[in-house]
């Protein structure tokens, strides 16, 4: 993937799978990703099912 400044999306977070989770194939979960130029962090991003960059509030409280 690569950021709007045109550098390369490095995965930062994955989701953990939820304990409840018993079938892991057909989850899909969510990572962070932070771009390796300019340091943009873009949260709630497809990891397993390969969709284009979801647009995501930031649910955590991060100092970026």
């Amino acid at each position: 993937m690569k950021c709007e400044c045109g550098g390369i999306l490095s995965v930062i977070r994955i989701e953990k799978y939820p304990n409840t989770i018993k079938d892991k194939i057909n989850y899909d979960r969510l990572c962070d990703v932070e771009c390796l130029s300019c340091g943009h962090i873009s949260y709630s991003q497809p990891y397993d099912f390969g969709k284009n960059i979801n647009k995501a509030k930031n649910l955590k409280n991060h100092d970026n």
